[in-house]
């Protein structure tokens, strides 16, 4: 298949679809199919190199000031002539509001294309109401016409599609969850006892969507002996600065590590040598930081607003209200497990995650979609509603 795949942006800055995006086409291209990405080239998030195998195309584009929305002159005709070069089998799109995810859904349209959307999580209740009054009036001139001129949304978990579905969207649903490269860990070093002080990690975009605030205070709550926790992220909207003077006021500081973004062999060793991971935010749709703890053989402890009630089903983590007590809570328990217990749940969560994040089988289910919306299956796939 001739598979043209959409992002806002291909920046680690842009968050976890970033990775997403780049190893679904990775792993498509893998396996035989023309992938291509297109993407806007932002001075704050310029474009990053793509594997091997992967065309990517971009467009320059800025931010205006203000109102944060993009700004891509010339936008349309450049689409144009990417469809009429490339000519697709079908569109993949990930995210909503900004100008190209606006701009190609009307090319796929216009050209009788079918649409692909992953929304990653723009259309969750919190998502929407974070500077609601924009997406109001966005809903309102031209994103509900995009929202209405999809084929298939693609949802990264069962939360996700209740978001979907309550925007009032009637058109099908593939319910998928994001792969993750899958991180090696001796797992002899489960039965060694820890030497000096443990960590435990958040992974992620420091915003307030990640509700580190409640994080912060059920940590300043238990203050587990012996351990540090890592915030480890790019900054957004000043939510550091926020963070580390709320640290102070807690006086906990000297137990909380901020880091910034890291990547490659430096993100994979801050997981290696951790012991506990989080993801507790206001709102989810995936969390590719969970997998790849999980990946690594580290409990996670999410909230309920989350799509991880697997942690405790497969006993691998906890599963908790996002309230600083209910944090506090679990936090009081991982970090006072006995070493048996531990090793359980590290082996659990190893084994689980390489049975159901490898990319490989994620790019085949997404290929089986991809056949099905343009028509060249006839079978509806077991995982689409």
């Amino acid at each position: 298949m001739r598979i043209l795949i959409s992002i806002g942006s291909f920046h680690p800055g842009h968050g976890g679809p970033f990775f997403s995006v780049g190893n679904l086409a990775k792993h498509l291209a893998a396996a035989g199919h023309a992938v291509r990405i297109l993407t806007a080239d932002y001075p704050h998030l310029p474009v990053q190199n793509v594997p091997d195998g992967i065309e990517l195309h971009s467009i320059k584009a800025s931010l205006l000031p203000f109102i944060r929305q993009s700004w891509i002159p010339g936008c349309r005709d450049w689409l144009e002539k990417e469809f009429d070069d490339f000519r697709p089998d079908i569109v993949h799109d990930n995210g909503l509001w900004l100008t190209l995810n606006n701009q190609i859904a009307r090319v796929a349209e216009t050209r009788n294309i079918p649409l692909v959307l992953s929304p990653r999580g723009c259309l969750d209740p919190w998502a929407m109401r974070y500077r609601g009054w924009k997406k109001k009036l966005a809903l309102q001139f031209f994103q509900r016409k995009t929202l209405d001129s999809v084929t298939c949304y693609h949802a990264a978990s069962g939360l996700e599609v209740k978001s979907i579905t309550g925007m009032g969207i009637k058109c099908p649903v593939a319910v998928i969850p994001n792969g993750v490269e899958l991180i090696i860990r001796d797992s002899d070093r489960d039965r060694n006892a820890p030497q000096g002080n443990r960590f435990a990690l958040f992974m992620g975009r420091l915003h307030p969507v990640k509700n580190l605030e409640s994080l912060l205070k059920a940590w300043a709550l238990v203050q587990p002996a012996g351990w540090i926790l890592r915030l480890v992220g790019s900054d957004e909207v000043g939510y550091r600065a926020e963070m580390e003077d709320l640290a102070a006021e807690l006086n906990i500081l000297d137990q909380i590590q901020f880091l910034g973004p890291v990547y490659g062999d430096e993100k994979e060793d801050l997981f290696r040598t951790s012991s506990l991971a989080f993801l507790v935010s206001h709102s989810e749709n995936f969390g590719v930081a969970a997998a790849e703890a999980l990946t690594a053989g580290i409990p996670v402890i999410a909230s309920h607003t989350t799509p991880w009630s697997c942690l405790e089903e497969e006993t691998m983590g906890w599963w908790v209200p996002g309230s600083v007590e209910g944090i506090a809570a679990a936090l009081e328990h991982a970090t006072s497990l006995e070493p048996s217990a531990e090793s359980m749940m590290r082996r659990n969560a190893m084994e689980y995650a390489a049975n159901t994040f490898g990319w490989p089988a994620i790019a085949e289910t997404f290929t089986q979609l991809y056949k099905w919306v343009a028509d060249m299956e006839t079978i509806q796939p077991e995982f689409v509603h």
